[in-house]
């Protein structure tokens, strides 16, 4: 398509959009409504499927007993918010899903926001917020298992948000949003604390915005932040390696190399991860825009250098991680908060070149929908198809149907099950009952006055009960119990051809 015939397909886009495209086309309110009904629909796919959970819903599940400083190798921001929401609604796959998908919307929202402080054109700020839907990690990602990158891709569009506002007119809200930002940031991953870095940076190399830096209001994002920081940095103090050890530990590859070589690995683990992550992205809107995509590449202004500095710097940081800690293991999740932006990079790298990316939203709307639509089917259909494929999933497991069972022979007054998905999903299906996780027992939980029997003590066996039960049970020493013969349970799994089942291990306690 060459230029002249691609204004005219733009100007046909303007003159007889669609009844979706118009309403989009109102800028960031429509888009949150519309956003809004999408994740309600991923709510509801989610709800009609088995309410076995997948491993981080489980997590949240069993975290959501206590609240504590810090739960392990994951800062604690999501927990925190997963544990408010069950405390009114109760436990439930409703209310495991629900902060979720809340946090995803205001993703999309804040990234409005942000866009809109850049070009308050309504067809642009619709772009923006829908081009994030090309990202995979924001788009695809979530709708399978993700709790903790969800708060911390919800923190970075809001960091955004403050930062746009404080550079275009600084007041002490756009501190004190950037401050909340930070500090949400900093206890949802650990990694986020490069992208404030990265934007001290950005920011010091634009003469005219280094002020900002300076200005007496930045103490209010100091003392914010710390404010929201501050009980869990005091319970890394004493905690530092149960924080950093398996987040290590699973950025580094089992007989990975040495010296050169093991350097080598890591950079091109780095290269493929962005790769990975804006490839799509990338792909639409050359596909997108044709002969205009390439000089647009070469167009910008300050806003443009200014994220790509922040992009670039972060990167650096990442590699100077690599180069300290020896990771030859780099995720396109890790990189989330760092290249993040990047849809909103090519849309004003675009705008600056002289291509009127609102007009063109007609053109993007099915892409946007066809994504949307794509995302809520692998889940769904994985599960589904299971019995077909062979291949199943978490959310497969038979554990209502195992609480059925159980329930029948006696109803457990405190449960310790082996391993953190089973102890999560026997918390989902015993919600009245204390459950402890034999392999990481919470000090102090439950108390004393809530420890009583019956107690069901479960694993996973894989059919074999013969022999001492391979669980933990001094979490319950202190009640003298007697423990039942091992006995083994085997059920099939949801959506299977009926042999092939899931098979557990459990004695009662009396």
């Amino acid at each position: 398509m060459d230029r002249e015939s691609g204004a005219i397909f733009a100007r046909e886009d303007l003159e007889e959009p669609g009844r979706l495209t118009r309403f989009l086309s109102r800028g960031l309110w429509a888009n949150a409504l519309f956003l809004g009904i999408y994740f309600a629909l991923s709510i509801a796919v989610r709800l009609i499927l088995p309410n076995s959970l997948t491993l981080d819903e489980a997590e949240q599940s069993l975290f959501s007993q206590y609240w504590l400083a810090g739960y392990g190798p994951q800062p604690p921001f999501y927990n925190w918010v997963q544990n408010a929401f069950v405390r009114v609604m109760g436990i439930s796959l409703f209310s495991l899903m629900l902060p979720k998908f809340l946090m995803l919307f205001l993703c999309y929202v804040f990234f409005g926001l942000a866009a809109r402080e850049l070009d308050r054109r309504p067809a642009v700020v619709a772009m923006a917020m829908l081009s994030l839907v090309t990202l995979p990690q924001v788009s695809y990602m979530p709708q399978q298992d993700l709790t903790h990158t969800v708060a911390v891709l919800m923190a970075t569009s809001l960091f955004l948000y403050g930062l746009f506002r404080t550079l275009r007119h600084p007041d002490w809200i756009g501190y004190v949003i950037l401050g909340i930002a930070i500090g949400i940031g900093m206890i949802s991953k650990y990694n986020f604390v490069l992208l404030p870095a990265a934007t001290v940076v950005a920011v010091f190399c634009d003469r005219e915005w280094r002020g900002r830096l300076f200005d007496q209001r930045v103490l209010l994002t100091a003392v914010v932040g710390l404010a929201i920081i501050l009980p869990h940095a005091l319970w890394l103090v004493g905690n530092i390696d149960l924080a950093t050890n398996g987040t290590i530990g699973k950025m580094v590859e089992a007989n990975a190399p040495h010296g050169a070589a093991r350097a080598a690995r890591a950079f091109s683990s780095l290269v493929l991860a962005c790769i990975a992550f804006g490839a799509l992205t990338v792909v639409i809107f050359a596909v997108a825009f044709k002969k205009d995509f390439r000089p647009a590449l070469r167009a910008g202004d300050r806003w443009t250098r200014l994220l790509g500095r922040m992009m670039l710097v972060a990167l650096l940081g990442v590699v100077c991680v690599i180069l300290v800690t020896g990771t030859t293991k780099i995720t396109e999740r890790w990189l989330d908060p760092y290249l993040f932006a990047l849809p909103l990079y090519l849309l004003l790298k675009l705008e600056r070149s002289g291509v009127d990316t609102g007009a063109n939203l007609g053109r993007f709307v099915p892409v946007f929908v066809v994504i949307m639509a794509v995302t809520l089917v692998p889940l769904a259909g994985k599960t589904l198809t299971s019995g077909l494929t062979g291949s199943y999933s978490r959310i497969n497991y038979p554990f209502a149907s195992v609480a059925e069972v159980l329930n029948a022979e006696q109803r457990p007054a405190l449960i310790v099950a082996g391993g953190m998905h089973l102890a999560g999903n026997m918390r989902l299906q015993f919600p009245d009952v204390p459950v402890i996780n034999s392999e990481q027992p919470i000090e102090g939980f439950p108390p004393p006055d809530a420890m009583r029997a019956p107690v069901l003590a479960i694993w996973v066996d894989g059919g074999k009960t013969a022999g001492t039960p391979p669980i933990d049970l001094s979490s319950v020493n202190v009640l003298g119990l007697t423990p039942s013969p091992p006995q083994s349970l085997s059920l099939p799994y949801y959506y299977s051809d009926g042999n092939t089942k899931l098979s557990l291990g459990y004695l009662w306690l009396r």
